[in-house]
């Protein structure tokens, strides 16, 4: 609003210009704040809904989320083999044994001093496979005297897998004996034990007197590691 100011021109009276009203100015100046004034409180309620409309997610969806991406950048680990288990020994019940060809012993015995061999077989008369592994033990038997074969430890050997019905050998080397003399047994009997049993199983001996193992001297009577037949 602003103020005419009046001059007098003999006797009338005229509007010459107009000066603002100060009033008036300080208004339009308050409007124009208030109005600044809106924009901002209308922004920041926008920021708010934002804020309100994010914290509204399901925590159980941003749980998945997460999860998700940890399952996605997760190192693969592969399984680990399968580990083979062996098959149990052998019992002495289950085994069928046999003097087996490719042999130099003769029956009733041959030359004496020279050096024989007899061949074992061991069949698996069972209903499972099982495992033979090593040496078995073999002691000669007449009475009361019993002569023991050392391991040939010489012979290499490695464990044999027996299918039922399948066979596995091992070999005796013996000093054939002078029936009648004195550090001579004439056998009736072959004991032997299998690898990892305490149970025996008997043999009649067919191959002739055995010159027992001198004290002190080298081992001359021997039995062969068990191996595939």
């Amino acid at each position: 609003m602003s103020w005419p100011i009046r001059t007098r021109t003999g006797s009338r009276t005229e509007r010459s210009s107009h000066i603002p009203d100060p009033a008036a100015v300080g208004g339009r100046a308050s409007r124009a704040h208030a109005s600044r004034a809106r924009a901002i409180r209308a922004c920041a309620s926008r920021l708010r809904t934002a804020v309100r409309a994010r914290n509204a997610v399901p925590a159980r969806a941003r749980l998945l989320g997460a999860l998700a991406v940890a399952a996605i950048a997760a190192p693969v680990v592969p399984a680990a083999p399968a580990v083979a288990v062996p098959p149990p020994p052998c019992l002495t019940s289950d085994l069928a044994l046999s003097w087996a060809p490719g042999g130099t012993a003769v029956a009733g015995g041959a030359e004496p001093g020279s050096s024989r061999t007899a061949v074992v077989d061991l069949r698996n008369a069972g209903s499972g496979t099982c495992l033979l592994d090593g040496f078995p033990k073999v002691a000669l038997a007449r009475g009361g005297t019993t002569e023991s074969f050392e391991n040939q430890q010489s012979v290499s050997h490695s464990a044999v897998t027996l299918e039922p019905g399948a066979s596995a050998r091992f070999t005796l080397t013996f000093r054939q004996g002078q029936p009648g003399e004195g550090g001579v047994i004439e056998p009736v009997t072959a004991i032997v034990t299998p690898p990892n049993n305490t149970a025996s199983a008997n043999m009649r001996w067919r191959w002739g007197p055995v010159a027992e193992q001198e004290s002190g001297a080298p081992p001359r009577n021997f039995v062969g590691p068990v191996v595939a037949a």
